[in-house]
């Protein structure tokens, strides 16, 4: 029996030290200042899913490489400390297999990993193929140099000895590339030391303890690239001579240069960037059909190219960066030309991470994409830009450019709906409490939809759930109210605001909501939570009392555990904000009649046989051919086909169609229309398709006032309101109604809704609804007026009262609504005093309509701007907006190209041991000959 023979490890001390100590540091920066402050709320978010898988593996990789490493280290000294097994001399087996040195681990497992999860976190934010290829590419040759680590460096030559030969060429390309970025670091960082050597004697005496790790962390990633190099390119050159060796150099030198070919192949086609094309495409506004539709076939290239242009700012680090010119300029002190020289090469170095154009593209981009897709880039590319925005390891930076569409940030917490009957109409209030689960003051938005004949009759806001101490609104001109409310959450004051910005549509703002802070400071009087009121009065519909439909929210989201009930009974937890209805008792509906100013308004409920089709009548039907369109084609296809089917033959249709690059729109014939021939191409909006339908009207010898259209149906999408412009109302001569195929319009510009308004008109979903609304015209006989038919209702203004008719002054509202929206027909914009008459019905009836709003407010202070506002001549001016859809912010901030005194040291501290790491390179070179590096 002899001791086996295990071999004796010559190591640099130096070295053992520097690893152990840049592991501790290390360990010590990232348990201490990272995971506390980022890695906890990186976490938090990744739990509410707002943390791509790409940016959460590194903040894991930051902890667990380190700790990795450590144990290794740990498990290696283990093994060399261990005593020698004793082993008969006969025994066969292989000798043991000699542990992995301190050189291995760091510069070839450690190092390669931490530099991705590091550039990964801290440098990119949203990657691209070029970046997520070459990230790819570090992690699958590392896991391939690990397995010959433990594998193939103790066995006889085998066919995985390709494999290792491939996966360590690219590895060495990589290294090259890493160590070519690190070097142009390396004269500014040496006249740092100089110059900053004075101040590093003052500092290390006062700051070592809190330094000195920063300084071994810095000096390591400094070291990295070029320990990578020579520890690769020593193992590489190993396999290489080993396999011709046994093969002869032609095939080694073919598998060598068939990786580095390939692998660079597939980086220039991956890194090729499609914006200069969709810019190029894009150029000029084409005319011709077929022009048109190349640009069509090419839709996709353009999109990516356009979302590329727009997130250039979070895709490349390196937009217009002139960081390494400013510094060889003005820090080191170069020639211009040098100077532009070095940056132009470090460009090329990092042309993977630069974008190829300029910051004015994202604007640029933004409004072709508009033009072409016809829906604004934040709103079409939503989850794509999402994803970019959340992609950085500054969670409070993420926030603040996160998109607030179906963004979770305040938890609705408790949903309380109290049905109160009244017959065939109804009070309901809905009762919610919000808290924030972020740190930052926090608005809430919901655009939703009621009934048509529904009212809006209070909003009220608090900051606990006593009633007696909420604030209560105030009914006050739509632009007034807009104004205020603005101007209110810039100063991060208490208000809310409740529009209507549609025929059924209404949107709610309310803010700030509390930071959750706040939460666990009760006793200090802050408001840990909000509390919101809303009422409204609506009819019964099919035995249901209709709740809020939910077309968009902003910040807002529920769960499982938000608490909801119904008439005081807890209900079971729901995907969506509110249940689509409540069923309601058996009573039949029934005539209801309120004194007004006017006369009587009368409500009576029709039968079926009450609803007409239209005869005689002479429709206008407008098309909308915009690019979003395409997506409704079977709908449109649909409605003509229903109008040839039920209303051709008693009636006459003209149809008219929109063209985006045309002056007036097309009449043709509803017979012989061919929606197989019409493209679908470019933006338009409901104001220029108005225009192109005047247009036409006019090139037939007619204007709008004596065309004898019984009604004018614009077949269109859900449009798009960002995209609109202020504008003044359309004069039509026949109702105006706005056919959305694929779901209501979520909000109207208040051109367009005064437009629907002014001419009688309304909106619809479909065809049919539309068509029928426009031919039924029941009576009451003599002496009444028919205001609308809707709901299944028809409401009409009578001089005298109708005796058969119950007094119903509760009803006030309901009649209020429908009254005002029967006189908008003859008001004006310009017309203060008929606008002012019209509000103060709203205001007398306590509802919110087109022209009026309910704004709540908290102080003096407030309501004393909000008198102010109220008698300025723009007080029903309400400006398009849409505050919730940033634009990203810039990705990275302007970077001082001379560091400040404060960072001498640590740029000190890395060269130091940069240095000393220099000066035992001969000794490692010696000792990786025998590739024993062990230490």
């Amino acid at each position: 029996m002899k001791p086996a023979q295990l071999p004796q490890f010559k190591g640099n001390i130096l070295f053992a030290i520097f690893f152990w100590l840049f592991n501790l540091s290390l360990l010590l920066v990232i348990l201490v200042g990272f995971v506390p402050f980022i890695g906890i709320a990186i976490l938090n978010d990744a739990f509410r899913g707002e943390v791509p898988f790409s940016i959460l593996v590194p903040v894991f990789g930051l902890v667990g490489v380190p700790t990795t490493s450590a144990v290794m280290g740990i498990q290696r000294q283990r093994r060399l400390n261990a005593k020698p097994r004793l082993i008969p001399e006969t025994d066969p087996s292989p000798p043991l297999r000699q542990p992995l040195s301190l050189i291995q681990i760091f510069f070839g497992l450690e190092a390669p990993i931490l530099m991705v999860c590091t550039i990964r976190l801290f440098f990119l934010r949203d990657l691209t193929e070029g970046s997520a290829f070459i990230f790819t590419s570090i992690a699958l040759a590392t896991v391939i140099f690990a397995h010959w680590l433990v594998h193939g460096r103790h066995h006889e030559p085998s066919p995985t000895s390709w494999i290792y030969l491939a996966g360590m060429t690219i590895m060495l390309v990589l290294s090259i590339y890493l160590s070519a970025i690190a070097f142009f670091y390396v004269i500014p960082i040496a006249q740092t030391v100089g110059i900053g050597i004075f101040y590093s004697f003052l500092l290390f005496t006062i700051l070592l303890p809190i330094v000195f790790p920063l300084m071994l962390l810095f000096s390591g990633l400094v070291m990295m690239p070029w320990g990578m190099l020579l520890l690769f390119y020593q193992d590489w050159k190993r396999i290489l001579n080993e396999r011709s060796a046994r093969f002869g150099t032609v095939w080694p030198r073919v598998v060598v240069g068939g990786s580095v070919a390939l692998w660079l192949s597939v980086l220039l086609v991956l890194q090729q960037q499609p914006q200069a094309k969709a810019f190029a495409l894009l150029e000029t506004q084409p005319q011709a059909e077929g022009d048109r539709l190349e640009l069509l076939q090419q839709s996709e290239l353009i999109r990516d190219g356009l979302l590329n242009a727009y997130l250039a700012a979070y895709r490349y680090p390196l937009l217009e960066n002139r960081f390494i010119y400013e510094t060889y300029r003005y820090y080191v002190g170069l020639p211009d030309a040098i100077s532009n020289v070095i940056q132009s090469a470090y460009n090329a170095v990092l042309s993977p991470f630069a974008y190829q154009g300029t910051s004015f593209d994202k604007e640029k981009a933004a409004q072709l994409y508009a033009e072409f897709f016809d829906t604004p880039i934040l709103r079409g590319e939503h989850e794509a830009i999402q994803t970019a925005v959340l992609s950085n390891f500054n969670r409070s930076e993420a926030k603040a450019g996160l998109l607030d569409i179906n963004a979770e940030r305040v938890a609705l917490e408790q949903q309380d709906v109290t049905v109160t009957p009244q017959g065939d109409w109804a009070e309901v209030e809905i009762h919610e409490v919000y808290a924030n689960t972020t740190s930052e003051q926090t608005e809430i938005l919901y655009y939703f939809s009621l009934p048509e004949s529904a009212v809006v009759t209070g909003l009220w806001l608090g900051e606990t759930g006593d009633r007696t101490q909420r604030y209560e609104y105030i009914v006050s001109p739509r632009g007034a109210a807009q104004e205020v409310y603005n101007e209110q959450v810039q100063r991060r004051v208490d208000p809310a605001l409740l529009e209507q910005v549609g025929p059924r549509n209404y949107r709610l703002r309310a803010f700030p909501i509390p930071p959750v802070w706040q939460d666990t400071l009760p006793e200090d009087g802050e408001p840990d939570k909000m509390h919101l009121w809303l009422t409204y009065k609506v009819i019964k519909q099919n035995d249901q009392w209709i709740l809020p439909a939910l077309n968009e929210r902003r910040n807002i989201f529920w769960t499982d555990n938000t608490k909801r009930t119904i008439n005081g009974v807890t209900q079971s937890a729901i995907d969506d904000w509110l249940p689509l209805s409540i069923a309601a008792d058996g009573n039949e509906p029934t005539t209801h009649q309120v004194e007004f100013s006017d006369g009587y308004i009368i409500a009576k409920p029709l039968a079926d046989t009450d609803y007409q089709m239209p005869e005689g009548k002479n429709l206008a039907v407008i098309l909308d051919q915009s690019y979003s369109m395409t997506a409704h084609r079977a709908a449109v296809d649909h409605s003509i086909q229903w109008l040839r089917e039920n209303i051709l033959e008693t009636n006459t249709v003209d149809m008219y169609l929109t063209d985006t690059g045309a002056r007036q729109a097309e009449k043709v014939s509803l017979e012989s229309f061919d929606l197989g021939n019409s493209m679908f191409y470019g933006a338009m909006q409901t104001r220029h398709m108005l225009e192109q339908y005047k247009a036409a009207i006019a090139s037939d010898g007619q204007s709008d006032t004596t065309q004898p259209y019984d009604a004018i149906l614009l077949l269109t999408d859900s449009g798009s309101y960002e995209l609109t412009q202020d504008s003044s109302p359309i004069d039509l001569s026949a109702p105006l109604w706005m056919v959305h195929l694929g779901g209501l319009q979520d909000a109207y510009d208040d051109a367009t809704l005064d437009t629907i308004q002014n001419s009688g008109g309304n909106t619809a979903d479909n065809i049919e609804t539309a068509i029928t609304r426009i031919a039924t015209q029941p009576s009451l006989g003599e002496g009444t007026s028919l205001l609308n038919v809707v709901d299944g209702y028809g409401w009409f203004l009578r001089q005298t009262a109708d005796s058969s008719a119950p007094n119903a002054s509760q009803m006030a509202p309901l009649a209020a609504r429908q009254w005002i929206a029967q006189v908008s027909e003859a008001v004006k914009p310009d017309q203060l005093n008929q606008l002012d008459a019209i509000h103060q019905v709203a205001k007398d009836n306590s509802i919110v309509t087109p022209y009026s709003s309910m704004i709540v407010l908290v102080n003096s202070q407030q309501e004393q701007q909000l008198k102010e506002a109220e008698n300025r001549a723009d007080r029903f001016d309400r400006e398009i907006e849409d505050q919730q859809l940033p634009e990203p912010q810039d990705a990275i901030a302007p970077v001082s190209a001379v560091p400040e005194p404060t960072e001498w040291a640590l740029l000190i501290a890395g060269m130091l041991v940069l240095g000393l790491w220099y000066g035992q390179r001969t000794r490692v070179l010696q000792l990786g000959q025998s590739h024993e590096l062990d230490l």
